[in-house]
């Protein structure tokens, strides 16, 4: 069984394991920041690390925490830290019928920007779980379909998974806010409303949904954050207005 703490951000790990800036400053911080960091790199880095914070106590975001929950599981599952990819698409994306998602850098995709100029294919051999998966605005919105109504999903396991990952695990200081297994939950007067965003050299994407009035929104843009993340707040402030007039889940994708 793992601890709920690398999925809700409480690990105490820090948001990078100690060392990667330095080397990736060196050798790849403006093309490929995590290109040099391996899965061995990943083990040596965690025999040698001091906890920030007790288990538990404190929400610290942590990249290393999410990379190395999916070196845990794939182990836990009988392979190797290396065998995440085929865990998801067995235990995941393949039950769920994502056709465009994998964890595969050479698949066909967009070209992303960072400061307008473009990207290479992000490459995370190290810490394949905290972002080296790749999806489309149509394989999310299955997501968001299934999570809205778990019921829907194939097999007791992944329905299961997809209930408990709504579950509200703990609250955020001074915020109002609540996190669950990775999504975190807004209270509202109609409904919680979940959702969660993230950035890549590249990239830029947000998913949000709300269960009371069975909507959702995906937005998605190959150019990497800015400042202030405008791009999620617009998507944020779009879902909430979906709100108001609820249909059938909706998605949104810009490029």
């Amino acid at each position: 069984m793992v601890h709920a703490c690398h999925r809700s951000h409480t690990s105490g790990l820090p948001r990078l394991p100690p060392g990667l800036l330095g080397r990736a400053v060196r050798g790849g911080w403006f093309s490929n920041p995590y290109a040099g960091f391996s899965e061995d790199d990943l083990l040596v880095t965690l025999r040698r690390t001091r906890l920030r914070n007790r288990p538990g106590t404190r929400v610290l975001y942590s990249n290393f925490g999410g990379g190395l929950l999916g070196h845990v599981l794939a182990r836990a599952a009988g392979g190797t830290g290396s065998d995440y990819p085929a865990l998801l698409a067995e235990r995941v994306t393949g039950p769920l019928g994502l056709t465009d998602t994998d964890c595969d850098p050479n698949r066909p995709q967009a070209t992303g920007h960072w400061h307008d100029r473009p990207r290479p294919a992000l490459l995370m051999p190290g810490l394949t779980a905290a972002g080296a998966v790749r999806s489309s605005a149509r394989d999310l919105l299955r997501v968001l379909t299934a999570l809205l109504d778990p019921e829907t999903a194939p097999g007791p396991a992944l329905r299961t998974a997809l209930t408990e990952v709504q579950r509200p695990r703990l609250s955020v200081p001074r915020t109002g806010s609540r996190l669950c297994l990775i999504w975190n939950l807004r209270p509202r007067p109609g409904g919680a409303l979940l959702h969660h965003s993230g950035g890549t050299r590249g990239f830029t994407a947000f998913a949000g949904f709300l269960p009371g009035s069975g909507t959702g929104l995906v937005a998605l843009t190959n150019t990497a954050p800015t400042p202030l993340a405008p791009f999620v707040q617009s998507a944020y402030g779009a879902l909430r207005e979906l709100d108001a007039t609820p249909s059938a889940t909706v998605w949104t994708a810009r490029v």
